[in-house]
C-alpha cells in the first residue's frame, strides 16, 4: 500500500486534530511571510525615498525639525515658512555646494482625492538637484507654468485639470509608486507657478494663501565631500539665526530605528510561537503514536521495515506543515495587503510592495522553514516508535 496514501488517511482520521495543528504551523507561517515582505518593503521603500531625497542637509525654521519629518516619512502637510533671503545667506556658508529652495503649501479639500492628504511642492528648475532628476521619469522637457507633476497615490489622469486656490493647473506626468507619501502624494509645480497661485488666491479662492510672495518652507542642501553633515550643520545654525538643520541621513534614521523596534517585536513573537508549535506538535505526535502502537506493531509483523515506520510518521507531520505553510502565506499576504496603510501609518513608516521575485522567495522560504518545523518536532516520536519490537507494539496496544 502506497505510503502517501497511508499518511493522508490519517490525517484526515482525525480531522480536528489535524486542522488545529495546520492552524497551529501556518500562524507561524504567517508571521513569517508577514513580516519578511513587510520589512523588505520598508527598506526598499527607505532606500529609494533617501536616494530621491537627494540632499545632505534640509534646512527649516527653528522649531519646526518634527514637521519635516513627518512631512518627508509621512506626507503630513506642513505650513512652515521663511524668507527666501535665507537662501542667500547659506550659499555663502563654508562646505556649501549647491543649495535648492522648496515651498510646501497644504491643498485645499479636492473632490477626488478624499482620501488622499495632498500636499503641494514647488521647487525652482534653475536651482534643483534633488526632485528634477526623476521628475524626468515623467516627463522628458521643462515643468512650464501652470503644469503639475503628481504623486502615484493621487488618483488623477495625465491630461485632466486639478483646481487648488482658484487655479486651474495641467497634470502633465505621474510618478512611480516610492512608499514615501511626501512623494507619492506630492503635486508638484514651479516656485513661478506657486506665487502666481498665491496671488489668485487672494481674489479666487474661498480660503486665501496667507503668506508672503518671497516665502520658502525649507533649504536643500548639497555639501563639498569634504565636510561632514556634522560640521556642516554647526556652520549653518550659526551663521544663519531662526534656523534649524537636519542631516537627511538623521531623517531615514528615524524610519531605521523605528524599523529595529517593529523587527525586534517580530522576531521575539516569531520565536515564542515557533518553539510553541514545535513542542505542540511533538506532545500531540507522541499521543498518536501511543494511540496507534497496535495498528504500527501489525504493520512490523506484516514485513513493514522500521524506516517505513519513522517515514510514515514524519510525513504526515510534513503534509500538515506544507498545508500549515501555504495556508499562512495565503492568509498572512492577504492581512499584511490589507492592512499595510494602517498599520504603517501608525508606526509611521513608508512602505512600497516588494517585487515578485521576493515575494516568491519569501513565500518558498517560509514553506521549507515550516516543512523544517514539521520534521524537527516529530523526530523523537517517530524514532521511539520505529524502534519498538512488533510483539510489544502490538501488547501495548490492546
Amino acid at each position: 500500500m502506497n505510503i502517501f496514501y497511508l499518511a493522508f488517511k490519517n490525517i484526515r482520521r482525525k480531522t480536528f486534530r489535524s486542522i488545529a495543528l495546520i492552524l497551529c504551523v501556518a500562524i507561524v507561517s504567517g508571521l513569517l511571510f508577514a513580516g519578511s515582505i513587510s520589512m523588505k518593503g520598508i527598506l526598499t521603500s527607505v532606500s529609494l525615498g533617501a536616494k530621491r531625497l537627494g540632499a545632505d542637509l534640509m534646512v527649516v525654521p527653528k522649531g519646526y525639525e518634527e514637521n519635516i519629518r513627518s512631512t518627508i516619512i509621512a506626507g503630513k502637510p506642513s505650513t512652515l515658512y521663511m524668507s527666501y533671503d535665507v537662501v542667500n545667506k547659506i550659499k555663502n556658508i563654508k562646505g556649501v555646494k549647491q543649495v535648492s529652495p522648496q515651498l510646501f503649501l497644504k491643498s485645499t479639500t479636492y473632490p477626488c482625492c478624499t482620501d488622499v492628504d495632498v500636499m503641494l511642492i514647488a521647487f525652482d528648475p534653475m536651482s534643483d538637484f534633488t526632485i528634477g532628476p526623476w521628475l524626468k521619469q515623467a516627463i522628458s522637457r521643462q515643468l512650464r507654468k501652470d503644469e503639475i507633476i503628481i504623486g502615484r497615490s493621487i488618483p488623477v489622469a495625465i491630461g485632466d485639470k486639478m483646481t487648488f486656490y482658484g487655479k486651474q493647473l495641467t497634470v502633465v506626468g505621474d510618478l512611480s509608486e516610492t512608499g514615501f507619501d511626501y512623494i507619492d502624494r506630492g503635486v508638484f509645480m514651479t516656485f513661478e507657478t506657486a506665487r502666481d497661485m498665491i496671488v489668485h488666491s487672494k481674489e479666487k479662492a474661498v480660503e486665501p494663501l496667507k503668506i508672503a510672495e518671497d516665502s520658502i518652507s525649507t533649504v536643500l542642501v548639497q555639501l563639498d565631500p569634504s565636510i561632514s553633515a556634522e560640521r556642516a550643520t554647526i556652520y549653518v545654525e550659526y551663521e544663519v539665526p531662526d534656523v534649524k538643520a537636519i542631516a537627511s541621513e538623521d531623517v531615514v534614521g528615524t524610519v531605521k530605528r523605528q524599523l529595529l523596534v517593529l523587527l525586534k517585536v517580530l522576531v521575539g513573537a516569531g520565536i515564542v510561537l515557533w518553539a510553541i508549535t514545535v513542542v505542540m506538535i511533538t506532545v500531540v505526535f507522541s499521543m498518536i503514536v501511543n494511540e496507534r502502537q497496535r495498528e504500527l506493531g501489525i504493520l512490523r509483523s506484516l514485513g513493514a521495515e522500521s524506516m517505513s515506520i519513522f517515514s510514515l510518521i514524519t510525513l504526515e507531520a510534513i503534509i500538515i506543515s506544507v498545508i500549515g505553510g501555504i495556508t499562512g502565506i495565503a492568509a498572512g499576504g492577504g492581512i499584511l495587503y490589507l492592512l499595510k496603510k494602517p498599520v504603517m501609518t501608525a508606526f509611521k513608516l513608508p512602505y512600497l510592495w516588494p517585487g515578485s521575485e521576493f515575494v516568491i522567495f519569501a513565500a518558498i522560504a517560509t514553506i521549507l522553514i515550516s516543512t523544517i518545523t514539521g520534521m524537527v518536532a516529530v523526530f523523537y516520536p517517530a524514532f521511539r516508535c520505529s524502534r519498538m519490537e512488533p510483539y510489544e507494539a502490538i501488547r501495548k496496544g490492546e
